[in-house]
């Protein structure tokens, strides 16, 4: 195992080579761990050269998890072999754990956190008024990606967006709209050179953006957090200045790619 810290100290990534077993998570965990404590909360593990995992790394991932949650970081599972990536598979954490998201590779995976030194002036910007009634909900979403159409971006990072805002709409109507159709939802999007950040404003009483589901994956409810975590790439809670709740959404781009 070797670890590096990039310009950003809360981003690391830790690289691991051969079989991740029973005998091995020990000394995994005493490392990693010491970083993390360091302040390194965003971890990507590099899976790219393991040839084994068996319980014991579900074992460590689910204990990572459980140290970075808390701290509001994020793990990626990075380049697993597709051996290792059936066991990821098979396990179910990948997307339900509240900090667990995969990447292709490591470059996507730390792309994905290196926000700190990004431009600063959006693009262009646009926004949406509407009115807390969860019937406009779907029309909501699809004018959110159709106001990002004309810029590159995959398939696949779109529907993560659609879901993230979706989650992101479903509680501001449900649990940020008090005066129910009286309230008012704002969606303000703006887009950079490297990435899209979506704002939705409620006029709640407040949310501080921890999830609910108190770890039990059959819950009928309570992941839209947790998806929204897995989903993006930086999610931020924070009081609106007129009450009620702002989540920002951020989704990393190639540069250029914000070009309308």
């Amino acid at each position: 195992m070797t670890i590096e810290r990039g310009t950003d100290a809360s981003v690391c990534v830790v690289r691991l080579r051969g079989e991740i077993d029973i005998s091995t998570v020990p000394g995994l965990r005493n490392s990693i761990e010491s970083v993390v404590l360091a302040g390194c909360v965003n971890v990507v593990l590099d899976l790219a050269e393991v040839v084994y995992a068996d319980s014991s790394a579900l074992g460590l991932i689910v204990w990572l998890d459980h140290l970075l949650d808390p701290k509001h970081g994020k793990l990626v599972l990075a380049s697993p072999s597709r051996d290792v990536a059936r066991v990821l598979e098979l396990s179910g954490l990948v997307g339900l754990a509240p900090t667990i998201v995969a990447a292709a590779d490591v470059e996507a995976a730390v792309n994905g956190f290196d926000l700190s030194s990004a431009p600063s002036e959006s693009l262009w910007e646009d926004s949406l008024l509407l009115h807390a009634d969860v019937e406009a909900l779907p029309g909501i979403r699809a004018q959110v990606c159709d106001m990002l159409k004309d810029i590159e971006i995959s398939d696949a990072s779109m529907f993560d967006i659609r879901v993230a805002v979706g989650e992101a709409l479903a509680n501001a109507v449900r649990h940020g709209s008090p005066g129910g159709h009286d309230d008012d939802v704002l969606v303000s999007v703006s887009v950079f050179e490297d990435r899209v950040a979506i704002k939705i404003t409620d006029s709640g009483a407040g949310f501080d953006g921890s999830a609910n589901a108190d770890g039990d994956l059959y819950a009928a409810s309570g992941r839209g957090v947790m998806f929204m975590r897995a989903l993006m790439d930086q999610v931020e809670f924070c009081a609106a200045p007129g009450g009620g709740t702002a989540v920002t959404l951020v989704k990393h781009l190639d540069a250029g790619s914000g070009t309308k």
